[in-house]
């Protein structure tokens, strides 16, 4: 573990000298500069040192001590100056002394803990993470070097942009596996809540409030249930929300960071672009100077880091966005009515209920109806006029919140089908999904199809319309007016350049982070604060404790998430096929075996290598899979019975020995099967 331990170590240090170096007035400011420079890290090693195949232990650990030695020297230079804690102190200690606040932080830390502790202890289950995110860094660890991977069975292995998996790369490297998959996305989850309190803060907020706005986030379904798996949503979001805030900021250098930030979003996912233009006039507002130093460090930082999976994409496809089909996914053109029917399924999708049945919404507006009235009486009393009504409405509203979600979703579902393209019923898109998914569609807790929850979404909703009135009556700048139109801005770009598919809701975490600062309007007042907290734990804990992939009472008796084992892990995620094929994989293959796959576009290929990368895994061109094998010394090949009618007969008459795994794979040994040596590790 020590090993592991330093070379983790290492490049956190390395970017919290740096961003000390910087001498920022803000702690917020401060950790997410360190931030930044802790993911530039991970991604310029592993990048410089891909050429000559060096991304080993020893090759990270040179680089790394050079980088920490580099680091001491600026900080040296510098001062040796220390973290600014006098107003963190302060702050914490009028916190903890608000019973609300106390509460709302006391939610999050236990909330974050219990991530952590799956992130850590539960082997990965999400089907993207097992198909491309994983196996991508997979296949770039056991050729120590980020590349092209040959006939990988997914082209999303290779087009999609890659600095995430750089992160996991890296980790990968450092742990001799991966235990430690789901660190990126924690990461990125701490990295937004800073920012988002960072923002709160300099929109002008108390902290109290502030606090509470990123405390709120941390409850959205899509954050929570992101931040245990290696998908990349938080990742790229973490980047647009931390470029928002250092935009906010002053001085002369944030908005140079808050720029790069935006550039290494953009080698994250692509689908971050649609919020780069309020980005773009935050830098505005700032002025010319401060324009001009945002351009040019999203410049440096798109090059130094946001660029390469592009260059990549045209020197093997002639294409930037990827070769083939891919280049194309999910896009389309402006056009009548296909515009504007996305912007209405998109809207839907992000009509999230979580596990919430009916009977609850019901009873918990009636909670909100009579909290409101007593909270309003009360402070009626007491100050009196418009603000007393004001509280109340904003304590009722988020036990509202679920049935204005239902109800919003009963509305948009009726326009659709109004305009002629339903969304459920007769010829809609969610009956057309998978048959148990559509039973459950808007209340599923599951990374792929929830969004922000109830409370959530309206909360983002009303913070936006909350911006636009107090900046009409002169009580809020353009600053807010811009965050405000994030959301907004999004679904309209993305309605126009996309075909609808419900997995894009999830891109929607990239305008609500940036949105979030605004939510501290929402939560000024102590009784609202109170209520926000009662009604998002009560949603994030249902949410998590029936968390699809990692629930915390397993119905298959295999108990809590932490004794999960990859093969019950992958069956949990009702993918009962696949976690059949794994088990009969793990018995029939040797450890540290070379193995050849033949595969289909989703198929969960990481599965292959074992969580502890065990095995080394060579992909094959279905056309010529033999030689391939006999080429690359390999003694297995694993064939998707697809492909198995075309494939398996070249190996059997070669006298290879076919046995099946499962319903889905067949494995094919070579006689006298050994390990083989084909340059595993």
């Amino acid at each position: 573990m020590l090993p592991a331990l330093l070379l983790i170590a290492c490049p956190a240090a390395s970017a919290l000298l740096l961003a000390l170096a910087v001498r920022l007035q803000s702690l917020a400011a401060t950790l997410l500069v360190a931030y930044l420079a802790f993911a530039a890290n991970l991604g310029l090693t592993t990048l410089a040192l891909s050429p000559i195949h060096e991304v080993t232990r020893a090759g990270l650990g040179v680089a790394e001590g050079v980088v920490l030695a580099g680091a001491i020297g600026v900080w040296w230079l510098r001062g040796r100056p220390g973290f600014p804690l006098e107003h963190a102190r302060r702050g914490l200690r009028e916190l903890v002394r608000d019973p609300a606040t106390c509460l709302f932080l006391c939610l999050v830390v236990v909330l974050l803990v219990y991530e952590l502790v799956l992130g850590l202890t539960v082997p990965p289950n999400n089907w993207d993470s097992l198909a491309y995110h994983l196996a991508r860094a997979a296949a770039w660890f056991q050729h120590h070097g980020v590349e092209w991977i040959p006939n990988a069975p997914t082209p999303r292995m290779n087009v999609f942009q890659p600095l995430a998996e750089q992160e996991l790369f890296y980790l990968f490297v450092a742990a001799g596996g991966g235990a430690l998959y789901a660190l990126p996305q924690f990461l990125a989850e701490l990295a937004i809540l800073v920012a988002v309190y960072g923002a709160a803060r300099r929109l002008g907020f108390d902290l109290r409030p502030a606090a509470c706005a990123s405390f709120l986030v941390a409850t959205f379904s899509l954050v929570a249930l992101e931040a245990t798996t290696a998908q990349n949503d938080l990742v790229a979001a973490s980047f647009m929300a931390v470029a928002a805030c250092l935009l906010l900021g002053g001085g002369l250098v944030e908005p140079m960071f808050g720029g790069a930030a935006a550039g290494f979003a953009l080698g994250v996912k692509l689908s971050t672009a649609p919020a780069i233009p309020v980005l773009v006039v935050l830098a505005l507002l700032r002025g010319r100077r401060a324009f001009a130093r945002a351009a040019i460090g999203g410049l440096a930082g798109f090059v130094a880091l946001g660029l390469w999976g592009y260059v990549l994409n045209f020197l093997h496809g002639g294409n930037i966005l990827g070769a083939g089909a891919y280049t194309l996914e999910d896009r389309g053109s402006p056009a009548y009515p296909k515009s504007v029917v996305n912007a209405l399924d998109l809207l839907y999708g992000s009509m999230d209920l979580s596990v919430l049945s009916n009977l609850l919404i019901f009873i918990l507006a009636a909670v909100g109806v009579v909290v409101g009235v007593v909270v309003g009486l009360w402070l009626y009393r007491r100050v009196g006029g418009r603000s007393a009504l004001g509280e109340a409405a904003l304590t009722a509203l988020p036990f509202a919140a679920p049935l204005l979600v239902l109800g919003g979703a009963g509305v948009v579902a009726f326009v659709a089908r109004l305009w002629g393209f339903p969304i459920r019923g007769a010829g809609g898109w969610v009956p057309a999904l998978d048959a148990s998914l559509s039973a459950q569609y808007g209340r599923i807790s599951n990374e792929d199809w929830s969004a922000f929850g109830p409370v959530g979404i309206v909360a983002l909703l009303a913070a936006a319309v909350f911006a636009a009135v107090a900046f009409a009556r002169g009580r809020a700048d353009r600053r807010h007016l811009v965050l405000a139109t994030a959301l907004p801005v999004f679904v309209v770009l993305v309605a126009l350049d996309s075909t609808f598919n419900p997995f894009l809701v999830r891109f929607f975490l990239v305008p609500g982070v940036v949105t979030a600062p605004l939510l501290a309007f929402l939560v000024r007042g102590r009784t609202s604060a109170l209520a926000f907290f009662v009604a998002a734990a009560l949603t994030v804990v249902l949410t998590v404790v029936d968390d699809q992939s990692k629930p915390l009472e397993n119905p298959s008796g295999f108990g809590p998430p932490w004794h999960l084992t990859e093969v019950r892990a992958v069956y949990t995620n009702s993918r009962i096929e696949y976690a059949a094929a794994l088990s009969a994989y793990d018995k029939l293959v040797p450890p540290k075996a070379c193995v050849g796959a033949v595969l289909e576009d989703y198929d969960p290929s990481y599965l292959l290598y074992g969580n502890d990368l065990r095995h080394h895994v060579v992909y094959l061109p279905p056309n010529v899979p033999l030689e391939d094998a006999i080429r690359s010394n390999l003694f297995y090949v694993v064939v998707n019975d697809v492909e198995g009618p075309i494939v398996v007969p070249v190996f059997t008459s070669a006298g290879w020995r076919m046995r099946p795994l499962g319903t889905v794979w067949t494995l094919l040994s070579a006689p006298h099967a050994g390990a083989g040596n084909c340059g595993a590790n």
